[in-house]
């Protein structure tokens, strides 16, 4: 069996697309090895919008769920592109969850961080008017 561990990105990223990822595998590693396949293949921005539609489409057509929260997927977009600068080997997703392993462990705490409330109350369409994130202090 395949899983999101020895897949390929291309196939991780079509799976995700095509929403023929087991949702057992639609994990927080998932959603941040997602996120550095997009910032590697789109760059930052471009990023940023394509982590949000292909995630809301997912949960929609996957998951069946409507508890899709963009500032989040923004986040997870934001924070790891964060730690890819800092990193000596920002094209080596393994590496980077290493080096910083608050991103598989504490992400709650870096969200928090960065955004200086808590997002993950509740799920949103729609990012709350006048919330920006705030510089980083991780």
């Amino acid at each position: 069996m395949t899983t999101t561990e020895t897949m390929s990105n291309t196939d991780l990223l079509e799976k995700i697309e095509n929403c023929t990822l087991p949702t057992s595998e639609f994990n927080h590693e998932t959603m941040l090895k997602l996120a550095w396949i997009l910032i590697n293949k789109y760059g930052v921005e471009k990023a940023i919008a394509k982590n949000a539609a292909l995630k809301e489409n997912y949960f929609i057509n996957a998951m069946n769920s409507e508890k899709f929260n963009i500032s989040l997927s923004r986040a997870y977009v934001e924070i790891m592109y964060y730690f890819m600068e800092q990193s000596s080997h920002p094209q080596d997703f393994n590496r980077i969850l290493n080096a910083f392993p608050r991103l598989k462990y504490n992400f709650r705490n870096l969200v928090k961080t960065h955004y200086g409330y808590n997002i993950l109350k509740e799920h949103r369409k729609e990012e709350p008017k006048g919330m920006k994130p705030i510089l980083f202090t991780f």
